[in-house]
């Protein structure tokens, strides 16, 4: 007989993303041979199409939807060992009841109530108590609150222990987890598609990334419409841009769709909102370089949230032969390799300098599309299973 595992997907988001295919391709594994729930907090999420946009089997996994708490307790008690009682059972029906639990957050986890507990940490967005946003103590509320911050340091060693496998998806995320959570991770870096045809390319630059706006994280969009706006100025010709992201619905959104197609219209690049997943895959299989510009202008010491916590995009292009063109900031640096699988740049010149050498070498372009699939098959989804669950269950 099998074990009960409970994964749970923290995640709110208003579509389907990475973390969901982390979980999709964990539920799908394991529920060849134990009993798997999954919950979520997305409202209108269903197997089906869950399913359907991750191309998983979910049909013998239970779906469970858990609405959101707004976070771990504040600790205004004066009883502490009242409080941690309360903060032991908040959120305990995802764990209690099962022999695995797999959590995969940004945020805070739950303590695990089951036998064995494992973590899957995206990027940590908040800090252990009394730490600081850059790591290190927070000195000086430690010592306005002295037994607070005893309580606190000491509730939250108990919280991460109950988790015995600790893994982050890259060494980005790894090093701000070890900086604000206080807790060392191995990088198991996460399952991406990397089933794609191989067709004729067509000369496209190719971008796919959310459209974002203020507090969110922008992609940068903006960005590189203007950088290919440039290079259409300076004499390029026979080469179309596709800028293709997931688009919410709001009036915020939606003027900032609309901003961004006022700017592609100068130099006849083209926006696709909230575009099919098939037509998606042919995107990558038609496209010839694929660009990435999120985290631009950002400093990773003061905002690392909004740089590439990996890259999934980037991985899903590459192992359609996309060459990428990437920035050098985040996870993004571990992905390609500078000059053989694609390119790592700086500046928006740095990006277009780039792209130029590609658009006039064939012969580079062809190479570094082969070393690019390549390199992709190393993030594979049946990579991320064996190396999570080899560690994970290791008599799997």
């Amino acid at each position: 007989m099998g074990l009960r595992i409970s994964i749970y997907d923290e995640p709110a988001s208003s579509g389907i993303g990475g973390s969901e295919f982390v979980a999709a391709s964990l539920a799908e594994t394991l529920a060849k041979d134990h009993q798997v729930d999954l919950f979520h907090h997305i409202p209108w999420l269903t197997s089906e199409k869950l399913a359907q946009s991750c191309g998983t089997d979910l049909s013998n996994v239970g779906l469970r939807y858990v609405p959101t708490n707004g976070g771990p307790l504040k600790l205004s008690r004066r009883n502490p060992f009242g409080h941690y009682k309360d903060s032991r059972s908040l959120n305990a029906e995802l764990s209690e009841s099962y022999d695995l639990f797999i959590a995969i957050v940004h945020g805070v986890p739950p303590f695990c109530h089951a036998a064995r507990g494992a973590l899957i940490v995206l990027f940590p967005t908040p800090t252990a108590p009394y730490r600081e946003p850059q790591g290190g103590l927070s000195v000086k509320l430690a010592l306005r609150h002295p037994a607070r911050c005893l309580y606190q340091h000491w509730e939250w060693a108990r919280r991460m222990k109950s988790y015995q496998l600790k893994t982050a998806i890259s060494d980005f995320s790894r090093r701000w987890t070890q900086r604000r959570w206080r807790i060392d991770c191995q990088i198991v870096y996460p399952p991406v598609d990397t089933r794609f045809r191989r067709i004729e390319k067509e000369n496209i630059i190719l971008s796919v990334g959310r459209f974002a706006i203020e507090g969110e994280g922008y992609k940068k969009q903006e960005q590189m419409l203007a950088a290919f706006h440039r290079m259409k100025e300076q004499g390029l010709t026979g080469w179309q841009y596709v800028c293709a992201g997931g688009l919410s619905e709001t009036p915020k959104h939606y003027s900032y769709f609309k901003n961004l197609s006022t700017i592609a219209a100068g130099s006849g690049a083209q926006l696709i909102a909230n575009v099919e997943r098939a037509e998606l895959e042919r995107l990558y299989e038609r496209a010839s370089i694929f660009w990435h510009a999120a985290g631009y202008g950002e400093d990773e010491n003061t905002r690392p949230v909004f740089l590439e916590h990996f890259g999934i995009s980037t991985v899903e292009a590459m192992a359609a032969g996309c060459v990428p063109v990437v920035i050098k900031k985040g996870g993004q640096a571990e992905i390609v390799e500078h000059g053989v699988s694609g390119f790592l740049w700086e500046t928006l010149d740095e990006l277009t300098n780039y792209t130029d050498l590609l658009l006039n070498d064939n012969r580079l372009l062809a190479n570094m599309s082969e070393a690019a699939r390549k390199r992709a098959q190393r993030y594979s989804r049946e990579s991320f299973i064996k190396n999570f669950l080899g560690r994970l269950l290791p008599t799997s």
